[in-house]
């Protein structure tokens, strides 16, 4: 870990003071949210929320000063750093390290605040909803499917390469807002499940997954019955049954998430905005 100079200390120190003037706001975000965020300064961890340390296994006083790569699998620190330095805030999925060792799924995002040739980072560190669940297995022998699947959290869907449902779980059909009658044997487009300015994304994924090929994690926006638009994150692959090909898909709400994402540009807009009054004020 690289040893930060007088200049760096000083810098630290104007985030501090910075931190302190939205100290009320900024505090209710970090101690309310579910999700892990971090401050770092050079990749060092200046500061960190609860969540955060609780998500690694560690006491929050365990986790300031350390390099915020730690927490990340050794495969994807160099492109994560990269991305740091590029300012890329894009949402990233990567294994995160826990104390001990062990690993889990997590995604993070990062705002970056400037000041001068320095920069700061605002890490949001988003725990995978299925790391304590078991993977679904497609169900092989009967069209139904499994219980596992009917009391999964997430939507679960089978569906043929046309995009028809085959069946889904109690999930989907609370997200969708729709009984099963009405669902299954209709495709996605008839049901206008997916609003019209997504549709073309569907169409590639499901060329993707006629190829034999699954669809990683994608974005989306659905509309219930009621018409209500929820943002959602789909993957599907393709699976064989009866000897026909066949697709099985998840649906993540993400809504919360995006929720999370948006207290943390509202977080960094405000550090911001006091550092360069701070900047100026020098």
């Amino acid at each position: 870990m690289e040893k930060t100079g007088k200049n760096d200390s000083v810098y630290t120190n104007l985030a501090r003071a910075a931190l302190e003037e939205c100290e009320e706001r900024f505090r209710i975000f970090m101690e309310t949210t579910k999700d892990g965020v971090v401050i770092h300064d050079r990749f060092k961890i200046i500061e960190a929320n609860p969540a955060f340390a609780d998500m690694f296994g560690f006491k929050l006083d365990q986790v300031l000063g350390r390099d915020v790569l730690e927490f990340i699998g050794p495969e994807s620190r160099d492109l994560i750093m990269e991305k740091l330095l590029a300012g890329d805030e894009s949402t990233t999925d990567v294994s995160g390290v826990l104390k001990g060792g062990a690993n889990i799924s997590v995604a993070l995002c990062s705002r970056t605040i400037p000041h001068g040739g320095s920069r700061i980072h605002m890490t949001l560190f988003c725990q995978a909803q299925d790391n304590n669940q078991t993977e679904p297995l497609v169900p092989e022998n009967c069209c139904q499917l499994d219980p596992l699947f009917e009391l999964a959290p997430d939507a679960y869907y089978l569906a043929d390469e046309t995009g028809t449902f085959i069946d889904v779980n109690k999930a989907a059909l609370d997200l969708f807002g729709m009984d099963r009658e009405f669902v299954i044997g209709k495709s996605f487009l008839k049901l206008k499940i997916l609003a019209p300015d997504q549709i073309h994304k569907a169409a590639r994924n499901l060329a993707i997954n006629i190829l034999g090929k699954p669809s990683e994690p994608e974005e989306y926006i659905i509309q219930n019955k009621d018409g209500l638009r929820i943002p959602v994150e789909i993957s599907t692959k393709p699976v064989k049954f009866k000897e026909k090909n066949m697709l099985f898909g998840i649906v993540r709400n993400i809504t919360e998430k995006r929720k999370t994402e948006e207290a943390l540009q509202r977080a960094v807009k405000e550090i911001e905005s006091l550092v360069e009054e701070r900047e100026t004020e020098a």
